[in-house]
């Protein structure tokens, strides 16, 4: 029984969470090819002489290149852009768009679409009003539900918010729901 809750653990933690694997094989690669590359020059240079005077001028070339401020500025920006890309991949969370729960032997995975679509749904049931006036963006913890109201019919804010709330309990997930009414309506 335990090995079984563990497994059906693993797997909703891989359902929720995104994969790694395409920034580390960039990676990879992108080191691969510069030791590639290392190594077919170092060869290329001690078999030929004609290689090595061709090898000179290129590094000659490459050192009058690298003494222009607009060239290090270049490399450098570009070397900050794909470090801070690589950073952020390696500490934001990799999480996907969806929610899940164990309820006994089953694990279940809700895409947050549903969850919003629920929920907005139940808010414009509620008051009154016409689903495209409702939104909700569902995030890890919390929902957000966008009204926006008919002018001049004001719209109960702990109504709309308890609506939500037990719309997405009856679904099992317990999310604390932020009602925001714009202060702009909408004609009837």
């Amino acid at each position: 029984m335990n090995e079984q809750r563990h497994a059906g653990r693993r797997l909703l933690h891989r359902e929720l969470r995104a994969s790694r694997t395409a920034p580390a094989v960039v990676v990879a690669v992108m080191l691969l090819a510069a030791v590639v590359g290392a190594t077919a020059l170092c060869l290329w240079t001690a078999g030929d002489t004609r290689a090595g005077a061709a090898a000179g001028d290129t590094v000659a070339f490459v050192r009058s290149a690298w003494e222009e401020p607009a060239v290090r500025a270049t490399v450098a920006l570009a070397a900050a852009v794909v470090g801070l890309i690589l950073l952020a991949l390696a500490v934001v969370p990799g999480h996907r768009a969806r929610h899940g729960r164990t309820a006994g032997r089953v694990e279940l995975v809700v895409d947050d679409g549903l969850l919003a679509d629920a929920a907005a749904h139940a808010v414009a049931e509620r008051c009154a009003l016409a689903p495209s006036q409702v939104s909700v963006t569902v995030t890890a913890r919390r929902a957000r539900v966008r009204i926006q109201p008919i002018s001049g019919v004001p719209v109960d804010e702990r109504a709309a918010a308890g609506a939500a709330e037990r719309a997405l309990e009856r679904l099992g997930f317990p999310l604390q729901p932020v009602v925001i009414v714009s202060s702009k309506g909408v004609l009837a």
